[in-house]
Formats: C-alpha cells, sequence, structure tokens
C-alpha cells in the first residue's frame, strides 16, 4: 500500500482518530452505505492536518524562559467561547524579547516541526540583530498550549489574539508593528497583513497554499479533493504593506516557485531573495545574506526609537490562572452593578427626544413605571381642551395645544433646556398631539 493510505489507516485507528458522527451510523452502530465516503473525508481531513502541523515534544517548560515566557489571555472579541472556560485559563504562551528604546515589535509566527523553545535563539539573534521587540507566539497543540486542537482556525485565532495583544496592551502602532512567518507560519501572517495596515510582512520559505504544498507530497489527485488551508496565492493581493520574500533555492519540501508565484501576485512594495545555498530548515543568520542584510536594507532597520518604548505588564509574567479568576471575577461584578443600575444613558437625555420619534417615546413610557411629572399649568389647558374636544378639526386641535404650551413656557421663566420641567411639558404636548388626531380620525 502507498505511505498515505498506511498512514491515513493509523490516523483512523489512533488515540486521536476522527469518531463517525451518529448521523453516519445506520440502525445497527455501523456506517450506513455511502457514509463510510464522508468518514474517509474526515479522516484525511485529520490526516493532512498532523501532516502540516507535526508538533513536536515540548522542548520547554514554565521554568525554562522565566525572564521571557509570558502568558497571553484569550482575546473576548477573538475567542468568546474560551474567556469563560477554565480549561484555557492559563491563555497563551508566548516569547517577549524586549530591545532597549525601541518602538517597533516583531510579531514572528514559527515554522510547522519546532515550537518556542527551539526557536528561541533565533528570535533572540533577531532581536539583536534588528534592535527591534520580538514577540513570539505558540501554536495550538505545541509547547505548553494544551487543550486545543490544532488547524488553520486555531492557528490564525491565536496569531489575531497575540497582534491585537501588541494593539491593546502593549500600545503599538499599526505602522510600527513587522509580522515574520516562517514555512506554515506564512498563513497567518499573511492573513493579518491582507486585513491590517501593518508596517511590513517577512515571508521565509512561504507556500501558495497547503494544497499546494500538498501536490508534491500526496499528489495531485489526493490534494485538490482536500480542503484548501491557507491560501496565501489569493490573499497576498490585499497586503498593502512593503514584502520580503525569501526563499532557498534547494528547499525541496516546499519549492521555490511558491514564494516567486506570491511575488507575482504581490501588488506592494516587494523583494525576493533566493540564496542559492539555502534549504527549508537552514539557519538564516548563518549568512548575512540569507536575511540580516536584506531585511536591514529593505525596511530600514532597527526603525524608530522612543524614550518609553513598548512594556509588557508584569502580571503577564506570573501563573495566568490566577488573571483568569481575577478578570472573570471583575466581569461579573460589572455584570451585577449594570443590571442593578437599570436604564441607559439615551433615556436620560433630554435631547433624545428632539428627533421626535414616537416609537422612541413609546420605549420611554414602558420603560418608566411611575408617571412622570407634569406642569400644573399646562394640565389646566389641557384638561380644558379635553372637555371641550367636539370643537374643531383633529389638526387645529393639536396645533392649539402646541400654541398655548408655547405661550406659557415663554410667559415663565425658564431654566434653559435642561430644565426638567420644560422637557416634560414638550413632551406632553407632543404625545397629547399625536392622540387626540388619531382619536378624531377615528370618530370620522
Amino acid at each position: 500500500k502507498p505511505f498515505w493510505l498506511k498512514a491515513l489507516k493509523v490516523v483512523c485507528s489512533g488515540p486521536s482518530a476522527v469518531a463517525p458522527p451518529r448521523a453516519l451510523l445506520g440502525a445497527d452502530g455501523r456506517l450506513a452505505g455511502g457514509r463510510q465516503v464522508c468518514v474517509v473525508w474526515l479522516c484525511m481531513s485529520t490526516f493532512i492536518d498532523r501532516l502540516v502541523f507535526p508538533a513536536p515534544t515540548p522542548t520547554y517548560s514554565r521554568e525554562t524562559f522565566k525572564k521571557h515566557l509570558c502568558w497571553i489571555p484569550w482575546n473576548e472579541a477573538v475567542s468568546p467561547d474560551r474567556m469563560d472556560d477554565e480549561r484555557f485559563a492559563e491563555g497563551i504562551p508566548c516569547l517577549w524579547l524586549p530591545a532597549p528604546r525601541a518602538a517597533g515589535v516583531i510579531l514572528f509566527c514559527h515554522g510547522n516541526a519546532e515550537d518556542l523553545g527551539m526557536c528561541f535563539p533565533f528570535v533572540k539573534h533577531m532581536r539583536d540583530q534588528f534592535k527591534m521587540n520580538v514577540l513570539a507566539v505558540e501554536y495550538p497543540g505545541y509547547g505548553l498550549l494544551h487543550g486545543v486542537s490544532v488547524c488553520e482556525a486555531a492557528l490564525k485565532e491565536v496569531a489575531l489574539t497575540a497582534f491585537r495583544f501588541i494593539l491593546d496592551d502593549l500600545k503599538v502602532a499599526y505602522e510600527q508593528i513587522i509580522l515574520f512567518g516562517r514555512s506554515v507560519g506564512s498563513g497567518p501572517t499573511v492573513y493579518l497583513a491582507s486585513r491590517f495596515p501593518v508596517g511590513g510582512l517577512i515571508l521565509v520559505a512561504a507556500f501558495a497554499s497547503v494544497r499546494e504544498a500538498a501536490k508534491s507530497l500526496v499528489g495531485g489527485i489526493i490534494a485538490n479533493v482536500l480542503d484548501e488551508r491557507f491560501p496565501n496565492i489569493s490573499l497576498i493581493g490585499n497586503v498593502s504593506c512593503p514584502t520580503l520574500f525569501i526563499h532557498g533555492e534547494k528547499d525541496s519540501l516546499v519549492p521555490p516557485s511558491h514564494s516567486v508565484a506570491l511575488f507575482k501576485n504581490s501588488r506592494a512594495r516587494k523583494l525576493l531573495i533566493t540564496p542559492p545555498g539555502m534549504e527549508h530548515n537552514t539557519n538564516l543568520f548563518t549568512d548575512a545574506q540569507f536575511l540580516a542584510v536584506p531585511a536591514i536594507n529593505f525596511f530600514g532597520l532597527p526603525g524608530y526609537q522612543q524614550e518609553c518604548p513598548p512594556q509588557m505588564p508584569a502580571r503577564f509574567f506570573e501563573d495566568g490562572r490566577q488573571q483568569f479568576l481575577l478578570r472573570k471575577s471583575s466581569r461579573r461584578r460589572s455584570t451585577l452593578r449594570r443590571d442593578a443600575g437599570g436604564g441607559g444613558a439615551t433615556e436620560s437625555n433630554p435631547w433624545f427626544f428632539l428627533c421626535g420619534c414616537p416609537t422612541s417615546r413609546a420605549k420611554q413610557r414602558e420603560g418608566n413605571v411611575m408617571e412622570p411629572r407634569r406642569d400644573s399649568t399646562v394640565e389646566a389647558r389641557l384638561e380644558a381642551l379635553l372637555a371641550d374636544e367636539n370643537k374643531g378639526d383633529p389638526s387645529s386641535a393639536a396645533r392649539d395645544v402646541a400654541a398655548t404650551a408655547a405661550r406659557t413656557q415663554v410667559g415663565e421663566k425658564s431654566t434653559g433646556l435642561d430644565s426638567p420641567r420644560t422637557w416634560t411639558a414638550w413632551r406632553d404636548v407632543q404625545e397629547f398631539g399625536e392622540e387626540e388626531i388619531n382619536h378624531k380620525l377615528t370618530l370620522a
């Protein structure tokens, strides 16, 4: 049997095998008819995920990088289902390597066969070489990030969470962020660069798409059946930031033609470097011509410096579970306080009634339990008009009420537009005018 079929059998029978959904099972509990095809397709999908994301045995622990290992919390807007789940209380493990006075940050997404422990020497050298802060994010199923299945959506989720963390918590501007993706890391970085106006993008050994890369591994027929993952070739045209492509000519895993295709489809300022002696996993700092010289000249590194560079708060180096409990308690108190306060700022603002919208006034009346206070002078005139409701037509009655209220307010000493008495009288006149018109039209 071919290699991919043997591996597929292992995937479908291993500890992480895909269980057949109940909809695919017959009355006897076995797969019914053509439903076997669906299960085979699911197993193939899992098989490809395990090929694309071969997570190694964790090479670091909590005590390995005490000064650099931090835990970024899940973002409520990106991962609402994980915010209150204690299984994800620790957050996302990342490496933070600060550079003195550096204003910019490089967000690094590593390759598929390494974790943060294996790429630490590289990101440390990159920090020292480029004089920029570096934040390296871990992938689901890699290193210390457990409990999350590895797939395309999960990688995008953690990358977007780290990106939002740089913007919201570290207070770094878009143009001061450079995205760096190597191999499979090119997928989430191209995804972010196509959506946000970042300062730059570095792609090393990038692929046009996982399907195109799989053709050289399992053949074109099988690759075409699989779902597409990381379609970089269709997103690169939306990238507007300067982009540096680096791909070794001796790369046998992902042919350099992938970077050439991405380079041709890019519409931003771009540069393609194809070192003759570079392979897929070659150390980029063994030769300055691989990465250091092209990146420094193309982006003008080290870039801007400032007296108050981005600082990682100390709480993110501590146990993420404790921070999770504190955030959960704070959200609970905020919810209770909001429920106890009731009402909204819109309803308490007198300018809310200037629009004259009947729906808005109806909502205001439904929200109030007690009747609003009414001006005595206006009440007397309204009662007199109700007693003589058969005289005059509806439109004239409404105009008379409005004119009477206007004369009354002009004669009195008003305390200004912010006076509750003035706004109460004006609102009551408007409501009565509408009710009177409807009543007269019904009688007619």
